[in-house]
């Protein structure tokens, strides 16, 4: 491990004592969320969830799953990607792109051969944080606090009520510059989460991490920064597989 990795994981480690104070959401609310449904029908336990009494009529689920997909270029995809195709984690089909419908671009134009990556999600895991910072251009995280919001992540993450549940951590940008090297870096910033992640504890195994770029971004390149700011985000969701 290189000298400055070192470091970071050293201080994030030591961040978990003083964590309790940090922000307005705490990590047993985190830990709630990243549940989702299948907290609904956990025993009560550490984390204090019960378990939905039980009768001879059938319950129907809470809600349905959520489909995410996204279009790769045949010149290839990223090896996290490829690696959780094999363990049935994705799915990937061999198609042409569409137009994207959102205000930012796919980094493969619509007509053109790509390979189309989906999986299914727990939408009420939904957890979305834009307070995760990169330096420009780079997956270095850009200050003490945006490592101080993974480390909540890692202790949150490695709560036992969550050990056997798998989860997707996307990378999302905003819509200005190449479509091609958005996706690009949003994936190496999602890969640099899971390997902090991964250092602190949190078995990487559990963790898919996918690069939208801006594929999913709501307001066009020439917006005021305070909204392009918001497109800025990491999404986490629990695989449902």
């Amino acid at each position: 491990m290189k000298r400055t990795e070192t470091a970071l994981v050293f201080a994030a480690s030591a961040l978990l004592i003083a964590l309790p104070a940090m922000g307005q959401e705490t990590t047993e609310d985190l830990i709630k969320k990243l549940r989702g449904q299948a907290g609904q029908e956990s025993s009560s336990g550490a984390s204090g969830f019960k378990t939905r009494s039980l009768t001879t009529r059938s319950v129907a689920p809470a809600t349905q799953k959520e489909t995410r997909s996204l279009y790769f270029s045949t010149r290839g995809i990223p090896k996290a990607v490829q690696a959780a195709v094999t363990e049935d984690k994705v799915k990937v089909t061999k198609t042409t792109a569409k137009k994207s419908t959102g205000a930012g671009d796919y980094s493969v134009s619509e007509g053109e051969e790509a390979y189309e990556v989906k999986y299914d999600v727990d939408p009420e895991s939904k957890v979305s944080r834009d307070n995760i910072l990169f330096r420009k251009g780079s997956s270095d995280f850009a200050d003490d606090a945006s490592v101080e919001v993974v480390v909540q992540l890692a202790k949150a993450l490695k709560d036992p009520s969550l050990g056997k549940l798998k989860y997707v951590i996307e990378g999302h940008a905003s819509a200005e510059g190449s479509a091609y090297a958005n996706q690009v870096l949003s994936q190496e910033r999602a890969e640099k989460i899971v390997s902090v992640l991964s250092s602190l504890g949190v078995d990487s195994g559990r963790l898919l991490p996918i690069g939208f770029g801006e594929t999913q971004a709501r307001f066009p390149a020439n917006s005021n920064e305070a909204l392009l700011r918001q497109d800025r985000r990491v999404l986490i969701f629990r695989l449902d597989t």
